[in-house]
């Protein structure tokens, strides 16, 4: 069961990535060219990279947790999932843009059936699941 310090911690996390998801917007779209807004874009970069982290292994902590079937269940979804966004991905860029179809571009699907199959693990409980 979660704490209300870590519920906190984690509404705090999220005001912070959307707060500077506005603010990176508002740099790139009015291309505001200063030293500052370069070294916040970097530091935004980082935070992305470190909270990704973050999320990530809470996700293998929620799944250590879970049961045996309840692991398999996921991965034959993550594989299904994963085998129709490849295939969606695969004709769409056979239909409209044949001149790609010499590099599969497997990060999207990847990272859409991740997401897809295990997001609930970031924010349910342990006995919710």
């Amino acid at each position: 069961m979660k704490s209300k310090k870590e519920n906190l911690i984690t509404i705090l996390l999220y005001i912070v990535f959307m707060l500077g998801l506005l603010v990176v917007m508002s740099i790139v779209l009015i291309d505001i060219d200063t030293p500052n807004s370069l070294r916040f874009v970097i530091g935004f970069v980082i935070f992305l990279l470190l909270f990704g982290l973050f999320q990530m292994i809470l996700i293998v902590i929620n799944v250590k947790k879970l049961p045996g079937f309840d692991i398999k269940r996921r991965i034959f979804r993550f594989a299904g999932t994963f085998v129709f966004l490849m295939s969606v991905s695969y004709t769409s860029n056979y239909l409209f843009w044949p001149e790609r179809l010499d590099n599969l571009d497997f990060g999207a699907p990847l990272g859409m059936a991740l997401g897809i199959t295990f997001y609930d693990l970031l924010f349910k409980k342990s006995e919710e699941r």
